[in-house]
């Protein structure tokens, strides 16, 4: 009796399947997210600085592959009669940010250099960006405060959208940035790495 010899159907298959792979390769995650952050003007920064600081930190996650859509908040009730932007329910992909200052902050809280904090563990995340220091960091440099400012609040929403609060050797999540640095900035080029953008997104499918 013939035995049946599988072999060549075992070589078939093989090549049937490196074919199928090599057709139809892995695509890396492209597609835009989107998050939604509300604004808290706590330390009543000059509107001026803040549109420009929430176009600076929109356009560097837009370079992440992530749109942003800023509300911004009433900070009283009196106020909330006619702003009602932030009324709408939140969704999972909502943020805060709020704009203070190191002397209405918590003590302890904000290290004697740092821009920001984040709190990922709260009821909502949120973040909370120091406009005093973004001036004085501003003066010290001769880059605009709202830059500054903007690239700040990117820098917290990274920790949140990153779900960690450690630092990286380069780019936008460097734990102190030098002058170059904000030079850098200034001209658009501080921003997230690949391997932090391709972290980010995925966490924010529907």
């Amino acid at each position: 009796m013939k035995r049946l010899c599988l072999k060549p159907l075992l070589v078939l298959t093989i090549q049937l399947s490196l074919t199928a792979l090599t057709s139809n390769p892995a695509q890396p995650d492209t597609e835009t997210r989107a998050i939604t952050v509300r604004m808290y003007n706590l330390a009543e920064a000059p509107a001026k600085e803040v549109v420009q600081a929430s176009d600076e930190a929109a356009q560097i996650l837009k370079q992440a592959g992530i749109e942003v859509r800023w509300l911004n908040c009433a900070l009283s009730l009196q106020e909330a009669r006619t702003n009602r932007a932030c009324e709408e329910a939140t969704g999972r992909h909502d943020f805060d940010v709020v704009v203070s200052t190191a002397s209405i902050t918590r003590p302890g809280i904000a290290t004697d250099a740092s821009l920001g904090f984040v709190f990922p563990l709260a009821r909502r995340s949120h973040a909370v960006v120091l406009w005093e220091r973004s001036k004085k960091m501003a003066e010290s440099s001769g880059v605009p405060a709202g830059i500054i400012l903007g690239y700040a609040m990117a820098h917290e929403l990274g920790h949140l959208l990153l779900h960690s609060e450690e630092h990286s050797r380069m780019g936008i999540m460097r734990s102190r940035w030098g002058r170059e640095d904000l030079l850098r900035a200034q001209n658009g080029g501080l921003l997230f790495t690949t391997e932090q953008a391709t972290t980010m997104r995925p966490g924010l499918m529907n």
